[in-house]
């Protein structure tokens, strides 16, 4: 997915170069979305793939269109073809457009058929499998429905759907040209309050063969997935895998063979594990089928061979700016890797396998605790665009996976919001007082749904369905729920998901949508075109604020909460330059961010003049002034801002070899005070306390950040590095300065 163009002149604009890197030679299946200028493949046509010896048809499914007038052209489109490769080594291919088959029907070697949840599946000229679904009896089941979701000469997608009262299910089946077959159920619990999973994974006769494990032999096998470690079983010359098992840390594989039969069962989960499923969530199990030589695929069940395009494609379609050349600054191209190695481990594990929650040093996943929110997913795509990291792309589409299952609301009312938040920070007991899982609300649906536009992103790189089934309810609710004017201004962060929608497919309803949210929140603005998060008028003469609950009673501009209005405010003035007060509000939020940013280049919160120093997330911030000056222009107060910010992270990753996270105030770190809370006795006014002792008196901490404390680093460096050099980000703080107080207080490396 990295940049060509080095490499050579471009291509016309009615062809593409791919180059393809396979992860195993001999006879494979290239199966990959790829990104398309406009006007390439128009509709009703296919794409012929040429090797330079050979063209080669392919199958075509078109996911997404180009929003310009006049005859419809692809934007992206999955393209699937087999191909043998004859080594490890990269095989450039050039797509054009040509006429559409004539026979577009699947020539497939295996064939599937359903009869009500058992499968049977026959391999021409090879095994014969029988598939049982093991999941609680459908207690009031309706009528079947089977969708096909892609069907070509070398691709069949169908999803069968078993609608029921209480354990509703759909069985989605992928097949190939090569053989290769995935089988996947779908089950959700529509049943009222919190509960567990029950029983749910295939049980699988295989007739005729032998399931063997490598270097195992014995008639009776068992594999455990709580180790995250895979396992593949072996039969006929054919190979039966899980691939997202290992992530799941949950279930089990148990094979039992009696006078050359055998009986293989997979659980996903257990009802004795007590996987946590809560009302109108969503569990999978999915089992992959292939002949032993084909390459195994990923955990979001795709093809693992290496895909690169012009990354010229990339940018044109999305509108981010090309990847910054860091060869005259080794640390930062080191520090840029650090941030995307961070940004993999920040993806969890096991019963919430997929979420991004968090990045701590020395732990090589997520914890159970985050911020339910999926607006800074779109970033990790981009980076995995810009750079060719295609690990940044899969967290993405496991983020919105996650989503999907676990947090979106498909229950009754306000279907298609997004539960808020973990029931922890809400203050409430979770089930069983169970703390490995982050435990959404069944109740409070409401703000928290921003980052749909994620949804499209991943459908597109997908063509999952579901992805896009997701991004449509989520906009409706949004359309009808989500307002700046009643008790949330922060909401305006959700004008960058319509406007974004509105670029990508050029539909007049989402700008209307983001021109609706701006205009609620003109309705609250205060002094200084700022606004409150509740929408009160701001106080002039506020008091001593250390934490949210006592700020939510004040009318104060918050810097976490102010933020959002750059979010998505800036791309909103470039389509609609004329509104009232935009570009205002743009830059008066600018202005205040850069001059409300402590000196240490961090953000205290919840007040300007709080105790506490958010370093990590500063990073958010910066980009949210980025967003303004690619509005406004380079300003220099902001880029002074954005110095700071960058300072501290560069610096302090120098000097630790970690994220700088935040600083607590003097007074808890000295004793003076157990909890923050008790600052009330001290401060009247936010000018009564002396900040400046948290510099050489308060407990500075390193080695983690949260998600948008990682994903905008390179967005925010690239515009600098647009404006000043790096030699003003890697000169050594002064003695006298925060940053030097500070960081001469820590130990550095081992």
């Amino acid at each position: 997915m990295s940049d060509l163009r080095a490499e050579e002149t471009p291509l016309p604009g009615d062809r593409v170069e791919v180059r393809v890197t396979p992860v195993a030679s001999g006879l494979q299946l290239v199966r990959t979305s790829l990104p398309l200028p406009e006007g390439m493949l128009r509709e009703g046509q296919g794409l012929a793939a040429s090797d330079g010896q050979r063209e080669m048809e392919t199958g075509v499914r078109v996911l997404t269109w180009h929003p310009a007038k006049g005859p419809r052209s692809a934007r992206r489109a999955l393209v699937t073809f087999p191909y043998r490769f004859t080594g490890e080594g990269a095989v450039r291919f050039t797509l054009r457009a040509a006429p559409a088959p004539a026979e577009a029907s699947p020539r497939l070697p295996v064939e599937v058929k359903l009869d009500g949840e058992a499968l049977t599946v026959v391999y021409r000229d090879g095994p014969r499998l029988k598939a049982r679904l093991m999941a609680p009896a459908r207690t009031a089941p309706g009528e079947t429905r089977t969708e096909v979701v892609e069907s070509n000469a070398h691709f069949l997608w169908q999803r069968i759907h078993l609608p029921d009262s209480e354990w509703p299910r759909i069985v989605e089946v992928r097949a190939d040209v090569l053989g290769g077959l995935v089988v996947v159920a779908h089950l959700q619990r529509n049943l009222e309050g919190d509960g567990r999973a029950p029983d749910f994974g295939w049980e699988v006769a295989v007739e005729g063969g032998r399931l063997v494990t490598e270097g195992a032999g014995r008639d009776v096998l068992s594999h455990g997935f709580a180790d995250g470690k895979p396992c593949d079983f072996l039969f006929e010359g054919y190979r039966l895998y899980h691939p997202a098992a290992p992530l799941k840390r949950r279930g089990k594989a148990e094979i039992q063979q009696d006078a050359g039969k055998t009986l293989y069962r997979y659980w996903r989960c257990t009802a004795e594990e007590r996987v946590p499923m809560q009302q109108a969530a969503w569990q999978r199990a999915e089992l992959a089928i292939a002949p032993a030589g084909l390459a195994r695929l990923t955990a979001m069940l795709e093809s693992p061979h290496e895909v690169r395009v012009d990354g010229g494609l990339w940018e044109a379609l999305y509108g981010f700016e090309a990847a910054t050349d860091l060869g005259d600054a080794p640390a930062l191209g080191a520090l840029s890797r650090y941030h995307r190695d961070a940004v993999v481990r920040s993806v969890a594990a096991g019963d919430d396998w997929g979420n991004v929650t968090g990045y701590a040093d020395g732990q090589e996943t997520g914890g159970a605790f985050g911020m339910n929110r999926l607006n800074h997913c779109p970033s990790m795509f981009e980076e995995g665009y810009r750079s060719g990291d295609r690990r940044l792309v899969e967290a993405g589409l496991l983020w919105c996976d996650n989503v999907f299952d676990q947090s979106i609301w498909w229950g009754p009312d306000k279907t298609g919001g997004t539960r808020y938040n973990n029931v922890i920070a809400m203050g409430r007991t979770p089930p069983d007082d169970d703390r490995s899982y982050m435990w959404r609300s069944n109740s409070a649906v409401h703000f928290c749904t921003k980052g749909y536009d994620s949804f499209l992103l991943a459908y597109e790189e997908t063509g999952d369905p579901r992805m896009r089934e997701a991004l449509e309810a989520q906009v409706r609710y949004a359309a009808e729920q989500v307002h700046t004017d009643r008790g949330e201004c922060r909401n305006v962060g959700d004008v960058r998901d319509f406007v974004r929608l509105y670029r990508y497919t050029g539909e007049a309803r989402y700008l209307d949508e983001a021109l609706r949210l701006f205009r609620e929140l003109r309705t609250k603005l205060s002094t200084g075109d700022l606004f409150d998060q509740g929408g009160k008028p701001l106080d002039p003469d506020p008091p001593f604020i250390e934490e949210d609950d006592g700020g939510l009673k004040v009318g104060y501009a918050k810097p976490y909460i102010i933020g959002y209005a750059l979010v998505g405010l800036p791309e909103l003035a470039v389509y609609a330059p004329e509104e009232p007060k935009l570009r205002d509000v743009v830059r008066a939020v600018a202005d205040f961010l850069a001059d409300s940013q402590d000196p240490i280049g961090g953000w205290r919160y919840p007040h300007p003049r709080s105790s506490q120093i958010i370093m990590n997330q500063a990073m958010e911030h910066a980009w949210q002034i980025v967003q303004a000056d690619r509005l406004l222009g380079p300003q220099e107060r902001h880029l002074d801002a954005v110095e700071r910010v960058l300072r501290q992270r560069i610096l302090g990753w120098q000097r630790t070899g970690k994220v700088f996270g935040g600083v607590n105030g003097w007074e808890v770190a000295t004793g003076k005070v157990k909890d923050g809370k008790e600052l009330y006795g001290f401060y009247q006014k936010p000018g009564d306390r002396g900040f400046a002792r948290d510099y050489a008196e308060g407990e500075p901490g390193f080695g983690y950040s949260s998600p948008e404390g990682l994903v905008y680093f390179w967005d925010v460096l690239a515009f600098y590095l647009k404006h000043r050099p790096a030699s003003r980000l890697l000169a050594p703080p002064k003695d006298d300065e925060p940053l030097g107080k500070v960081l001469a207080r820590v130990r550095g490396k081992p």
